[in-house]
């Protein structure tokens, strides 16, 4: 058992650090408690947060197996911060003002450990710079992780695994597993479905009739046009050539289905939730087709449209429209283009009951954008709680590696990014999770493909967990039930 003690007289301080403290020690599993009072500590394994000015920082050292001081928050949000990262023992750590010296000395920590972790989980920075793309999404330039060099490094999954060394060390007890059969690392294997392998004239011609309506009305006509004269020349793609690539290996993926209403983006994915794509050479309605994939083991997650992220009303028709074409079980989502505002959208996947998003990337970067690899809670800065739904970070897109508004990597370049990136999370036990789209098929894209077959086959050959975005949920949740003992 590890017992928590927080020293703060600020009740918003206190739930920020027990926030914290909660994401850190689920991964490192060890059940854990929350304390007020410093009696009965004999034989139990003892933490406490304290403020880094506190006088008898060394009494508690004295009373505790680890002491952690934190700094002020409100340094961190100065408007002109500059935060850096240096290498601690072979550890990045984020920082301020003076460089750490130290991960931990005589059981001390080092460095401002709560702070950093709760301003990238929180993903502060997202709500302090207001510079947004033209679609309104948080660029990886303006990160934190990204200007320091360290956007593919997970350095919370790092925090972690000290953590988890230092205090296994000095218990008698081992941790729970971290992943289900024991298995090093875990990883979900999804799918955005943007687009069918058969083009539907009723498409174009809502996007036609509809063009007037779209923000940019003559682009939105023209682009539709060329549509309707290149419609008999669509690629007619299988997309069972995927889940036979992934039956091969015995995995199953998350297919993040769109369930898109009359009011469609002009950039929404090109298909209703009834019409017809190819599957084993035949043509079948994709709702009944996600029926059968759910049945056989894949999942079906719902891709929100564009506009969706900060509309709850619009996703949860979204949400009901796909649940009662396809009588599938949906628990999670992705919104499309990993459009996604800290202020708004996973309250509104709250408040619809999913169980998890996975939306947290970047489109023109691979990389953690939180700088963790594992599943955690979001935090919900206007209860200072946090959410129940539980976050996916995605770390590996197909777009991110090869398109123009990516990095525009060929296929040997791309696998060594990935290969950092994977060994990282490998090292780390944490949670891999990869998007590649069916439409960038092997038979237009080969590259890309033959990069989601490496990535199938490190996989097959690595200590791992491949499982659906819901198994991992559910693992996770029944997981933390076992290790935070409420009091």
């Amino acid at each position: 058992m590890i017992f928590v003690y927080i020293e703060s007289e600020n009740e918003v301080i206190k739930k920020r650090i027990r926030y914290v403290m909660e994401q850190l020690l689920v991964p490192i599993g060890y059940p854990f408690t929350f304390q007020a009072e410093l009696n009965n500590l004999d034989n139990i394994f003892t933490i406490a947060c304290v403020p880094e000015n506190k006088s008898d920082i060394q009494s508690h050292k004295q009373k505790f197996d680890i002491v952690i001081p934190y700094g002020d928050y409100n340094s961190w949000l100065a408007d002109d911060v500059d935060i850096k990262a240096d290498k601690v023992d072979d550890i990045y750590v984020l920082y301020i003002k003076k460089p750490p010296k130290y991960l931990i000395y005589d059981g001390k920590i080092g460095f401002d450990l709560i702070n950093i972790v709760f301003y990238l989980l929180s993903r502060q920075e997202e709500y302090i710079y207001t510079h947004r793309d033209h679609l309104n999404r948080f660029s990886a330039t303006y990160s934190t992780l990204y200007e320091n060099g360290i956007l593919g490094i997970p350095i919370i999954n790092y925090y972690i695994k000290f953590l988890a060394s230092y205090i296994q060390q000095r218990s008698k007890q081992l941790p729970e597993p971290k992943w289900k059969d024991g298995k090093s690392f875990a990883a979900v294997l999804s799918h955005d479905v943007d687009r069918l392998s058969l083009s539907y004239l009723s498409i174009i011609l809502n996007k036609i009739l509809r063009a007037r309506k779209y923000p940019r009305p003559v682009s939105t006509m023209i682009s539709s046009m060329k549509e309707l004269l290149s419609i008999t020349k669509s690629e007619k793609w299988d997309l069972s050539d995927w889940t036979d690539k992934e039956t091969q290996f015995k995995f199953h993926s998350t297919f993040f289905l769109a369930s898109n209403t009359q009011y469609r983006h002009p950039d929404d994915p090109h298909y209703w939730i009834n019409s017809k794509l190819i599957y084993k050479k035949k043509k079948i309605a994709l709702n009944n087709l996600a029926k059968f994939l759910q049945d056989e083991g894949w999942e079906i997650g719902l891709h929100g449209s564009i506009n969706s992220y900060q509309d709850q009303d619009l996703l949860s028709r979204e949400k009901n429209l796909l649940i009662k074409n396809t009588d599938c079980s949906i628990q999670g989502i992705r919104q499309h283009y990993l459009c996604l505002d800290v202020n708004k959208t996973w309250q509104i996947h709250e408040n619809l009951g999913f169980s998890y998003d996975t939306t947290l990337g970047f489109n023109e970067k691979i990389g953690f954008r939180g700088g963790v690899a594992f599943p955690f809670n979001p935090y919900n800065f206007q209860t200072e709680q946090k959410f129940t739904l539980l976050e996916l970070p995605m770390t590996i897109m197909d777009g991110s590696l090869f398109s123009i508004n990516g990095e525009k990597l060929d296929y040997y370049k791309a696998v060594q990014r990935c290969n950092k990136l994977l060994s990282n999370i490998k090292q780390t036990e944490g949670l891999l999770v990869v998007n590649f789209h069916p439409h960038y098929h092997q038979s237009v894209y080969p590259e890309w493909w033959a990069m989601y077959e490496y990535i199938l086959n490190y996989l097959s050959e690595s200590s791992v967990w491949v499982a659906t975005g819901w198994e991992i949920v559910e693992w996770w949740t029944e997981r933390k039930k076992k290790l935070y003992i409420t009091t």
